[in-house]
């Protein structure tokens, strides 16, 4: 990069004259155009084209300031010289060519600041479509610095900038729209012609962007008052608006038909009358009240004040046909209850994982528990079985962890009642080497091995105060404390509880800590007995039989006639784990092809040949009583073996809502499921 230092000598400074000197001089002196696009004139860090006219103007050198030019390529000494000669001052200066000189210098500066501050976009070019002046509207809108725009072709940095066609053609063009980087603008085009000749051309642009867009949020605000139009006149309901002084300024066919037909005068005061209103004016807050227009109609009518600048301007009102919104009540309450009822009848027959497919059955009460377990198996919560003896919690617990997220990790199994007192502490929980006699090594507790898995609790209801203590902590600070030992251990497991004891019983006996049940029964979840469920002795005994004809070896093929009648009326104290171990004996029993009523144990006969005299026992034999009386012992019989209406209602074949209104009508809520665990 070559510089020459340069210094204006004549007294209007560097003026419009003199400026234009300069460059018919620099383009005479070097003739590679390039190198004349690529010079600049530096003065107080402001940096300009040294070919551009206005913007040498615009720099305002004074007499006896320096200026640098810059040039891509060095200078010969002879060009130099006389460049250097153009700004000496001569001997003699003419007075009338300064006082021109002055006023040309003025007029162009006006001129440029003029163009400057322009709001629209304005755009000069050449003879050859070179841009000579922007300013700086136009430089925001094509978003280019300046020297990215100055002394390039105007069609090759200005999308669809047609000023050479204008230029051929010497015709303007007018309120052209046009896309501009994210701009909406139009454009004006218009030829320069000097002497008959065209010299250059110019641009003004104009963003329409912000016009544009208000444009735009108009027609959608015409069109949403189309549309809450068409919705104030298409609903039911009578819709009006006031002004300030209660006069309506809006109403719906419906509000206008009213007020026709009841004589009533277009004002809010008729509905409510002259002392509501005024109340309202002094204090406007949301009202809702019941008004009679006349003696057939009653409407429930809504007031709200529309608030503007914290002034009252007037009302929006409501009317709704009173009967109209008794009938819509009396149906949605029936629609609530029927959708409460689909959606418990769906979450009970909703698909099963396939985990759950080892416990048999298709009873309404033990799909119930089930679609219980299946929801609940994605959770990491804390579950509580409960349910009889052989009843299948150990193949439900099992069932949850293979469904979680936890499925291929740990399931550890831990029989509370199976344990010694006095190993249990140290199987649960592990001990450190040394800690009592036999120590001889750290030991791992089974909730440590379940570690990020799923651990079983069978039989929690056997656990001592102590260790319900210890497990309480466990579940509330996620970390054990192995025996002997002096740091904790942080775990994270998922703990599912199982019991056939009365927990609620036990802790009225002092026998298990409150603290630990609720911690435990965060998601209960209950096992019907198999004499609850009796629709699926059938299907059990079935798989028992493809079970032990696949590991006895045999081939048993059917049943003596009347074998399932009798095993579905046995109330199966043992439950399914019985109910297996008599499968199992009459497979070892018969000699034949088919299981025989003869090899079922005296016990079974004996309840099927006394269950027709049971049945009868519930009733009085003598002293006929009202039948509201025969109702009231059904039900206290019946309540005690089931703990749920849902389940109560099945067996009697009523629906769930009559066997909790008969329950609540005799008082008999505390018996509900009393003696099913004994029954």
């Amino acid at each position: 990069m070559y510089t020459l230092s340069l210094k204006v000598q004549k007294k209007n400074g560097l003026h419009i004259r003199l400026a234009a000197t300069f460059i018919i001089t620099l383009q005479s002196l070097l003739k590679d155009k390039e190198a004349i696009k690529n010079s600049y004139v530096i003065y107080k860090d402001k940096k300009v084209q040294a070919n551009n006219l206005l913007s040498l103007v615009s720099l305002k050198i004074e007499q006896g300031e320096e200026f640098l030019l810059t040039c891509a390529d060095e200078i010969p000494p002879h060009v130099t010289n006389q460049i250097v000669e153009l700004f000496e001052e001569k001997d003699v200066e003419n007075v009338k060519e300064m006082e021109a000189d002055l006023m040309m210098m003025e007029n162009s500066y006006i001129l440029q600041e003029a163009f400057t501050k322009l709001p629209n976009g304005v755009v000069v070019v050449d003879r050859d479509n070179v841009i000579t002046y922007v300013n700086d509207a136009a430089v925001k809108l094509l978003e280019k610095p300046p020297n990215e725009l100055y002394n390039h072709k105007a069609n090759a940095v200005i999308p669809q900038s047609r000023l050479h066609t204008i230029m051929k053609t010497g015709q303007p063009e007018f309120a052209q729209k046009q896309k501009i980087n994210h701009y909406t603008i139009l454009t004006n085009r218009s030829p320069l012609i000097f002497q008959d000749k065209v010299i250059g051309a110019v641009a003004v642009f104009q963003d329409i962007s912000n016009l544009e867009k208000i444009t735009k949020e108009l027609k959608e605000v015409q069109e949403l008052q189309q549309r809450l139009d068409l919705v104030l006149q298409s609903v039911s309901d009578l819709i009006a608006l006031t002004n300030e002084k209660g006069e309506f300024i809006f109403i719906n066919d419906e509000m206008d038909g009213m007020l026709i037909k009841n004589k009533k005068k277009k004002k809010i005061q008729s509905i409510i009358g002259d002392n509501l209103w005024k109340s309202h004016q002094k204090c406007p807050e949301p009202f809702m009240k019941i008004i009679q227009v006349n003696h057939q109609l009653t409407y429930i009518t809504k007031i709200n004040p529309i608030i503007f600048d914290e002034i009252f301007r007037g009302t929006v009102v409501t009317l709704s046909p009173l009967d109209e919104i008794k009938i819509l009540l009396q149906k949605l309450e029936l629609m609530e209850e029927r959708t409460k009822y689909l959606e418990r009848e769906l979450s009970k027959h909703q698909k099963l994982n396939s985990a759950f497919n080892k416990i048999i059955g298709n009873s309404e009460v033990l799909l119930e528990s089930l679609s219980m377990a299946n929801k609940v198996s994605k959770t990491d919560s804390t579950v509580l079985i409960t349910g009889e003896s052989g009843t299948g919690k150990e193949l439900v617990a099992r069932a949850i962890h293979e469904t979680s997220d936890r499925s291929e990790r740990s399931y550890i199994r831990v029989n509370c009642s199976a344990i010694s007192p006095n190993l249990i502490e140290s199987e649960l929980f592990g001990h450190e080497k040394g800690a009592f006699t036999g120590a001889y090594k750290v030991h791992r507790g089974k909730f440590e091995l379940a570690d990020n898995g799923t651990i079983f609790l069978d039989e929690i209801g056997d656990l001592n105060l102590d260790l319900q203590v210890k497990l309480l902590r466990v579940l509330q600070e996620k970390e054990v404390d192995r025996v002997g030992g002096f740091e904790p251990v942080t775990i994270n497991v998922r703990v599912i509880a199982a019991t056939n004891r009365d927990l609620a019983k036990m802790i009225e006996e002092g026998k298990f800590r409150e603290d630990l049940y609720y911690r435990l029964n965060v998601i209960p979840i209950h096992l019907p007995p198999l004499r609850s469920r009796k629709e699926d002795i059938p299907l059990l005994i079935e798989h028992f039989r493809e079970h032990f004809n696949q590991h006895l070896g045999k081939n048993i093929n059917g049943f003596e006639h009347g074998l399932i009648e009798i095993l579905s009326n046995y109330h199966w104290p043992g439950n399914i784990r019985e109910l297996e171990n008599i499968i199992e004996r009459l497979f070892n029993l018969t000699e034949d092809d088919f299981l025989k009523i003869r090899d079922l144990p005296h016990y079974i006969y004996k309840e099927e040949g006394s269950s027709a005299s049971q049945k009868l026992d519930l009733l009085p034999a003598s002293n006929i009583l009202t039948l509201e009386e025969y109702e009231r012992q059904i039900f206290t019989h019946a309540c005690q073996y089931y703990p749920s209406y849902n389940q109560l209602s099945h067996a009697l074949g009523i629906t769930h809502k009559t066997a909790a209104k008969k329950i609540r009508k005799y008082g008999l809520e505390h018996l509900l499921g009393k003696k099913y665990q004994n029954t």
